[in-house]
């Protein structure tokens, strides 16, 4: 199936699933639109949900984004029922919608999703006996049910996303699944039991709680802003850094860039999950880092062969980048491993502790593949660059003794090298 075609059945069927939800809703939990109060209530969630919208956050490169907008619409949920909750999820994305330069089926697919995911959150808090009331809730009758709604709310709202992500980009489910969900997930649905609070004072106090529930709103969102924007920092001025080092030699310039990009394709391919595929991403950035000192300038331009003490000096560098990193404060122990055993291989013959085989963190596996693929794809003072098809005879003739054949499988059968050097 074309790639476009998977997309517009992936769009099309989350369109109808919200369809279908949302009328089981309004036929099983019909909303109370002649109550005032009812009314009163839809319209300060609504606005609130509103507010949360415009707040999201994009968490990665592709556009990912995340809002806190769940929080009133789960707290609809417990104040209106189903129905009214699925309505304010369809109005709150009226607003994004109407901002230019989005693709219909994205704005299409936005709506869809995210109805359908308070659409099934509401079902499951009902059925399984959820009070939904606008003036008081019992805590025993109501968390139980309220839990199992935000487990249904976050598990629809990522297979939704992950299955349009999956088509849009002709990846796996699973491997885009692991991704998004690897992220903050953990995170929102903590979150979401600001959700119960704001029901539960809703119901003692009225609208006027609401004012009080922007306030965490928009500290959450400050605190989202601030660790992502730390993260990104981070992740710049050590992707700068590497630049500067790398442009005084012009056969090795943007090798460590790549190298993590190569990195992270391969990660996706493993199903690794993000938090430990940023650790792996950061030490493939900061892999050569120890060749920084002077005394590899000459072995690095060196056209002959090495003499046994350039050979044992550069069986060093690995251990110098970990003492240079591990000055960095922020750099976790996973990376400073990754950064110390690149050069192990699978059978025990590598270096600087000729660990063998899982010994080897599977950071380090990873990055002597991508190490490897980019020495040989790359002109060198010695040789030009080798095509593809030698790379893929040398990574199939080492798997097993030099690399881990899982990953050399892995990267073979998808096809990766193709992708990334494209003919």
């Amino acid at each position: 199936m074309a790639l476009d075609s998977r997309l517009k059945v992936a769009v099309s069927v989350t369109i109808f699933l919200a369809i279908v939800f949302v009328a089981v809703a309004w036929i099983l939990h019909p909303p109370n639109l002649t109550n005032l109060d009812w009314i009163i209530a839809f319209g300060t969630l609504f606005l609130l949900s509103v507010v949360s919208t415009l707040m999201s956050l994009q968490v990665s490169e592709g556009g990912t984004k995340t809002s806190l907008e769940f929080i009133p619409q789960l707290a609809g949920v417990m104040l209106l029922g189903p129905a009214g909750a699925a309505g304010i999820a369809v109005l709150s994305e009226l607003v994004p919608a109407s901002i230019p330069g989005k693709a219909l089926h994205k704005k299409l697919f936005n709506f869809a999703q995210k109805t359908l995911a308070i659409a099934c959150a509401g079902l499951a808090y009902t059925t399984f006996g959820g009070p939904v009331s606008l003036t008081s809730f019992v805590p025993m009758e109501t968390f139980a049910p309220f839990l199992l709604a935000v487990v249904v709310y976050f598990a629809v709202n990522t297979t939704a996303v992950s299955y349009v992500v999956a088509a849009a980009q002709g990846s796996t489910f699973g491997d885009v699944w692991r991704e998004i969900a690897g992220g903050l997930i953990l995170f929102d649905i903590s979150m979401s039991f600001i959700a119960l609070v704001v029901a539960v004072l809703y119901a003692s106090f009225g609208w006027i709680v609401i004012l009080f529930a922007v306030i965490p709103l928009f500290g959450l969102r400050y605190s989202y802003g601030v660790n992502l924007e730390l993260q990104q920092l981070n992740t710049d001025l050590l992707r700068l850094m590497v630049k500067t080092i790398e442009a005084q030699d012009p056969y090795t310039s943007g090798h460590s860039i790549r190298v993590s990009e190569a990195a992270r394709e391969i990660g996706r391919l493993l199903g690794i999950g993000r938090r430990k595929m940023r650790h792996i991403e950061t030490a493939a950035l900061l892999h050569d880092i120890g060749k920084i000192d002077v005394a590899y300038a000459e072995i690095l331009s060196q056209k002959g062969p090495l003499t046994p003490e350039q050979r044992e000096l550069i069986r060093d560098h690995p251990d110098r980048g970990v003492e240079i990193v591990k000055s960095i404060r922020s750099i976790p122990p996973a990376v400073l491993k990754d950064i110390k055993h690149h050069h192990e291989r699978w059978d025990g013959e590598g270096y600087p502790s000729g660990l063998k085989g899982e010994e080897i963190p599977i950071g380090a596996r990873i990055i002597m593949v991508c190490d490897t693929i980019d020495a040989m794809t790359t002109a060198r003072p010695y040789r030009a660059a080798l095509p593809v098809s030698v790379v893929k005879e040398e990574l199939q003739k080492h798997r097993g003794a030099q690399f881990d054949a899982r990953i050399i499988d892995r990267v073979l059968e998808a096809g990766l090298l193709d992708r990334m050097y494209p003919v």
